[in-house]
């Protein structure tokens, strides 16, 4: 199966079956998407050594208008979590929270309220179910293992993310680098604090359109809670 090339075709197919399912359905989840238009970023290329779990697809917009024109179904994907965007607390039932694949995860089904991530920096571990969800507004989760960085590691790590809007971080146990990014369907990894390509993924994958599957909802009005 061909990747569609017409990028705005699949644009269009992708927004209109995200506006039929997932947050939107749920109410006060979209923002006035001033934000999103301000922001968005196209990736001339690949950033290199950035995971992308879109395989053949290559990104959000082309991988969900495949799905919807019937060209592949979600579990033929590699990575089926790059098109799976359902609330699972509130479709009804037992409650189960997301299995997720990837830890941190980088996408997949999620809880229905979202993380703060309005360049929101979190003492302790968050819910990834909530943090997924922030990420498909578009956000960067950045984490880092508490065994591996420690209190200046930390304050320098959060000189980056504090003031900037669709960002979020946190405490990460056990996820066994020390700095993880992951935006919807990527990810980025290194245990180089200067790495500079820290800021270039921020920069990059912040609200991109390629990658956010909901370009118009808000950062702001999120839980502030952190896990258990």
């Amino acid at each position: 199966m061909r990747p569609l090339r017409n990028r705005w075709t699949a644009l269009a197919a992708a927004l209109a079956l995200t506006a039929l399912a997932g947050c939107t359905a749920e109410g006060g989840d979209d923002g006035d998407g001033s934000a999103a238009a301000d922001s968005t970023t196209e990736v001339a290329s690949e950033l290199e050594g950035v995971e992308n779990f879109y395989g053949e697809y290559g990104d959000f917009v082309t991988a969900m208008a495949a799905v919807q024109e019937g060209q592949v179904t979600p579990e033929d994907l590699e990575y089926p979590f790059v098109v799976q965007q359902d609330h699972v607390d509130v479709a009804g039932g037992t409650y189960v929270p997301p299995d997720y694949e990837l830890r941190p995860p980088a996408g997949g089904d999620h809880l229905s309220a979202w993380q703060a991530c309005t360049g929101s920096v979190y003492p302790d571990p968050i819910v990834d179910g909530n943090g997924v969800h922030s990420m498909e507004h578009g956000a960067v989760w950045l984490t880092y293992d508490p065994a591996l960085v420690d209190g200046d590691g930390i304050a320098l790590l959060a000189s980056k993310i504090e003031g900037r809007d669709y960002s979020l971080m946190s405490p990460y146990p056990e996820q066994g680098v020390a700095v993880s990014l992951q935006s919807w369907g990527n990810r980025y990894q290194t245990d180089d604090l200067d790495d500079p390509m820290i800021e270039d993924y921020l920069d990059t994958y912040i609200l991109n359109e390629r990658f956010n599957p909901e370009p118009n909802a808000t950062c702001s009005g999120g839980v502030t809670t952190t896990a258990p």
